[in-house]
């Protein structure tokens, strides 16, 4: 894409020049797709919360809006915002990840405030190199009267290695991308919109607040994974359209990619916590 052509028609992602022209101080008309004929950005004369919608029902021509024909400077404060979120909902023991090291690690309390741990049909088999991983996720139960910087701290350490496992996931995804890039189009994607990508579909976790703002010890730990689940699988469809649309990838590689970006991210969470809490203690 030149300089020249640096929107992008929603519709069928062709370079384009201009989203609309202007025949006097009053007259405005939006430009067409040479490619497809369509109205090469409609969602420029929409309110901001038929766009919003829009979102979150994954429509591609949306994202295409927001990445190509619109700032997005906010997208490092969203960014950061959606980071916290992910870190409390781990450092709470209230995530699917957390469900998932729970269960495979058999850890039955901690000093959070949940600790969901779903009993499985078969036994699980810890290799010998995560036990002493599996130990470092168990904390030691606190009263009321503990240290708020012992908690402090901890949450720190948690924001560090939740970080640690997002940059991972971004890196993991623009590399498998660019390495694949024969069996797509030659695409090249700054690291700016990569991040603004990014940000844009990890709004999806937000689906996680009800959980944590309503959900309480009382809760069943089935209807947590439930929610959860529903929760990753709605984000991972975003995911999926919003690096389709940014990379211009088939889908089926884009699904492959994000496959192996997930389980990079989750191994790396998964050993640095401990790694972290054991360094700081």
């Amino acid at each position: 894409m030149t300089a020249n052509n640096k929107y992008k028609c929603v519709n069928c992602g062709e370079p384009c020049s201009a989203l609309y022209r202007t025949y006097g101080p009053s007259v405005l008309k939006l430009t067409k797709c040479v490619a497809c004929k369509g109205i090469v950005d409609k969602y420029i004369e929409y309110d901001p919360v038929i766009v919003m919608i829009d979102l979150v029902l994954m429509s591609k021509e949306a994202q295409r809006h927001i990445l190509y024909n619109t700032d997005f400077k906010t997208f490092w404060k969203l960014f950061i915002i959606l980071v916290m979120l992910e870190t409390y909902a781990v450092w709470r023991s209230d995530s699917l990840f957390s469900i998932a090291v729970n269960t495979i690690c058999d850890i039955k309390s901690s000093y959070t405030i949940n600790s969901t741990n779903i009993n499985l049909p078969i036994n699980l088999s810890v290799p010998e190199s995560w036990r002493n991983n599996c130990r470092g996720w168990v904390q030691d139960s606190k009263g009321d009267d503990s240290d708020l910087f012992i908690w402090e701290k901890d949450f720190y350490v948690q924001f560090i290695s939740t970080f640690s496992g997002i940059m991972i996931f971004i890196t993991t995804v623009h590399v498998l991308m660019n390495v694949l890039q024969s069996f797509a189009t030659n695409n090249r994607v700054s690291s700016k919109r990569l991040l603004q990508a990014f940000s844009l579909a990890n709004m999806s976790t937000l689906f996680a607040l009800p959980m944590l703002v309503w959900g309480n010890t009382d809760t069943p730990p089935e209807t947590r994974l439930v929610h959860y689940l529903l929760v990753f699988v709605y984000s991972f469809i975003v995911f999926c359209n919003v690096f389709t649309v940014l990379y211009e990838s088939p889908m089926l590689i884009t699904i492959l990619v994000l496959i192996a970006s997930n389980s990079v991210k989750h191994y790396t969470t998964f050993h640095m916590t401990p790694f972290l809490r054991g360094f700081v203690t």
